[in-house]
């Protein structure tokens, strides 16, 4: 066994002293010899520069297919130099053989007449190269004078950005690298590495490194103490720590692209029914229920306008608000848009004061921002594209009730006071297709305290780097207000701006650099978020970059992560990859999600919702209800629900209808109305939709005056309402329903049972 190591490292060696280094773009030739071999088997003297100082040996290089050389006769005048591919016919050498190819020469030189001092030739090597390539010398007996050179295929230069110290033991003279790239290959030139730390090392051209490599290195390191990196963002110096010891030296990255990294969401036992409320709406967003008696729901639309649906299913002709001429120019009608009238919020006594809230997107012209993008990060890598494409504005607009008919409506006064503003930077990924920002986030809502909470993503863009991303991303800096949801207090007034208040119980008040605004961070772009009414618990989705779509528990003055992590996978914000780590440490600090689930059984992007706390369906009673997008333009979302919230949270599909069938439209977002019954809209075909989630089948009885049955259903099952004399219903009088919806009444006489079948 001993014998065997030694051998093997024996081989080791070899391969590597004869590894063929790139041969260099101009080769200098020397004297010839004819006496045999010379020079290590070679017949002429090889040079890398024209002065003959720095001689090579010609077998140890390489020529690369699809470059080119030129070779420069500078000694020995009695040896002209040539080359072929294609051996003589009458010798079956390439002692005077022809070449497949082209050369270039200023001189009058051929195959019986090579190059003398002063004169050169230069190859162009096809890319499709086959043949084997060698030198010779043109005088006709000096037959021997021939030899091959090495030809191959070019290597794989790696991308020496992926290169990254991930551990560095200064006290030891110890430097780890990481190689963080996919493909495996060799560095081009000479490259210093340094990471954020100030710690650096050189490497010279040629070294390779593998997919995940990680190579350690002795050199001289200033300072002392021992530091790993512990997550893929080695931008971010919060993610060095002090190491613990030196079990994992040299080990820090197993490269994992985890394709299938989460099981696929299981299908739960709870089934739904579902009742289109309102159609042929336009980019609608969600609903807002004012609780005022008057049955009404308020209902946004992404283009600026909320729109009011009577009690009786009736679009008022009057729109509550319209705020479309203010908005930045959208494209909603040919593509994909984030921006627009993106949230509204009522506050909790609406129905009294004519106070709400709305979040959107307004050209950047018409105001001063409170929060701009720090100007070393506005990059539009060359484009003619503005780097900043709008402002968003939380804007509070107070109703009087002119006509003093008890409810707030078009035929009222309003007045609107902007309350805070900041830029949204251009993408470099949207700009070219018009819709220049992405990850505005948006939605707002009142907590139980009477503050108001908005969700803002991270500036958009892909990995969060780009044009206005700082080097750390904006999710993980609490001193940008984008990657945040914040909390204000709407009647205060020692904000900045004078304009909104600061709570004092928000955690980074008083914080040296973090903002007092932000509640919580680390997020990519928590489109909904809500408050459980019972518990006062925050949830809120966050929508993932390709791999990991979560939902979280928010926290006071949490980070959630993103853009080291995706969900609770450590990120690579390079490649847009999660991968794993060997044996590393947990990333202290970070908050993982309760659920979280992949994309592939076809889930594109997370949709928030709400706990619900309606009475319909008892037995979804303390569950998290959303759902996911659908991939993009499919118009085929999916609804799941979150049960054991207060224990072990598990993320489930809904069973749709009595067959399970699939949703026909995608899912943008969720509401809930006053009674906590749950809502979504979706887009199908060229309209918006808004749904209610419903049982499958379910009837009410009232007595009061009568008996009064109301009948709720599923609006894709056939429902049935049933009466009888008897409870085994053998003798069943059967109503159909329509649509899932009945209203029945029936006079008090006589003995009937009544139940509900959907089928």
């Amino acid at each position: 066994m001993r014998i065997f190591n030694v051998l093997l490292v024996h081989l080791l060696f070899t391969q590597f002293v004869c590894a063929l280094v790139p041969a260099p773009s101009d080769i200098y030739v020397g004297k010839g010899y004819n006496n045999g071999a010379y020079n290590n088997g070679e017949y002429y003297s090889f040079f890398t520069d024209q002065d003959l100082d720095n001689q090579i040996y010609i077998s140890d290089y390489i020529f690369y297919k699809g470059s080119v050389y030129t070779f420069h006769k500078i000694t020995g005048n009695s040896h002209p130099f040539y080359l072929s591919d294609i051996p003589n016919n009458s010798t079956d050498s390439y002692h005077f053989g022809s070449l497949s190819f082209e050369l270039e020469t200023d001189y009058n030189v051929s195959q019986s007449d090579g190059i003398r001092p002063s004169e050169s030739i230069t190859i162009n090597i096809p890319a499709n190269y086959n043949n084997a390539l060698h030198y010779y010398c043109t005088i006709p007996f000096h037959t021997s004078m021939v030899a091959p050179l090495n030809v191959g295929d070019p290597p794989s230069y790696i991308d020496s950005s992926r290169l990254i110290i991930t551990e560095v033991d200064r006290q030891a003279g110890f430097i780890e690298v990481t190689y963080f790239g996919n493909d495996s290959g060799i560095l081009e030139s000479d490259t210093d590495i340094t990471n954020v730390l100030g710690d650096s090392i050189s490497l010279i051209s040629g070294t390779s490194f593998s997919s995940g490599q990680t190579k350690v290195y002795n050199r001289n390191v200033s300072g002392s103490g021992h530091l790993q990196l512990i997550a893929l963002d080695a931008t971010n110096p919060d993610y060095w720590v002090t190491a613990q010891n030196n079990l994992n030296k040299g080990y820090f990255f197993d490269e994992r692209i985890i394709a299938d990294p989460l099981p696929d969401v299981p299908q739960g036992d709870i089934a739904i029914g579902l009742q289109t409320v309102v159609s042929d709406l336009s980019h609608l967003i969600g609903l807002c229920d004012p609780s005022d008696g008057s049955g009404r729901l308020f209902l946004i639309e992404q283009a600026g306008r909320v729109k009011i649906l009577n009690p009786d299913g009736s679009i008022s002709p009057n729109n509550l608000l319209d705020v479309s001429s203010n908005l930045t120019t959208q494209v909603l009608n040919n593509t994909y848009d984030e921006r627009g009238l993106l949230g509204m919020a009522l506050s909790p006594s609406f129905a009294s004061d004519g106070t709400l809230f709305f979040y959107a997107s307004y050209s950047k012209g018409n105001g001063v921002p409170d929060f701009t993008i720090p100007p070393q990060t506005l990059i539009m890598d060359g484009t003619d594209y503005d780097n900043i494409d709008h402002h968003s504005v939380i804007i509070k607009r107070t109703i009087t009730d002119d006509n003093v008919n008890g409810i707030f409506d078009h035929l009222d006064s309003f007045e609107d006071t902007e309350i805070l503003r900041f830029e949204q930077p251009t993408t470099n990924t949207f700009a070219h297709y018009g819709t220049g920002s992405n990850h505005n986030g948006g939605h707002l809502f009142f907590d139980s305290n009477g503050y108001l909470l908005v969700a803002i993503g991270d500036g958009g863009d892909a990995n969060d780097t780009g044009n206005g991303h700082v080097v750390i991303g904006n999710g993980a800096d609490a001193s940008s207000i984008l990657g945040t949801l914040i909390r204000v207090d709407p009647n205060g007034n020692n904000s900045t701006n004078g304009k909104y208040g600061i709570p004092a119980d928000n955690p980074f008040v008083g914080h040296a650099s973090y903002l007092p605004e932000v509640y919580a961070y680390g997020f990519r772009n928590p489109w909904t978020f809500s408050q459980d009414p019972v518990t006062g618990i925050i949830y809120s989705s966050d929508s993932g970059q390709n791999t990991i779509q979560e939902v979280n528990r928010v926290l006071p003055g949490k980070n959630y992560g993103w853009r080291a992590k995706e969900g609770s996978f450590l990120f690579d914000p390079i490649t847009g990859n999660v991968g794993s780590l060997y044996n590393a440490p947990a990333v202290s600090g970070l908050e993982d999600p309760i659920v979280e689930y992949d994309g592939d059984q076809g889930d594109a992007n997370i949709i928030g919702g709400h706990v619900y706390r309606g009475s319909l369906i008892p037995e979804l009673q303390g569950s998290y209800i959303c759902g996911d997008y659908g991939p993009i333009f499919s118009q085929s979302g999916e609804l799941f629900y979150v049960e054991g919230l207060s224990g072990t949270p598990v993320l489930k599909r809904f069973q749709i209808g009595v067959t399970d069938r699939d949703l026909l439209s995608d899912v943008r977002a969720f509401s809930v109305d006053a009674e906590g019954e749950i809502y979504f809209v979706g887009n199908s075909g060229s309209q918006s939709s808004l749904y209610k989630i419903v049982p499958l089948a379910h009837v009410n009885i009232d007595c009061d005056n009568g008996i009064k049955l109301t009948v709720t259903g599923d609006e894709g099952s056939e429902i049935t309402l049933q009466k009888s004399d008897d409870l085994d219903f053998s003798d069943a009088e059967d109503i159909s329903v329509d649509n899932g919806k009945l209203i029945q009444t029936y006079s008090p006489e006589g003995q009937a049972f009544f139940r509900v079948v959907a089928e």
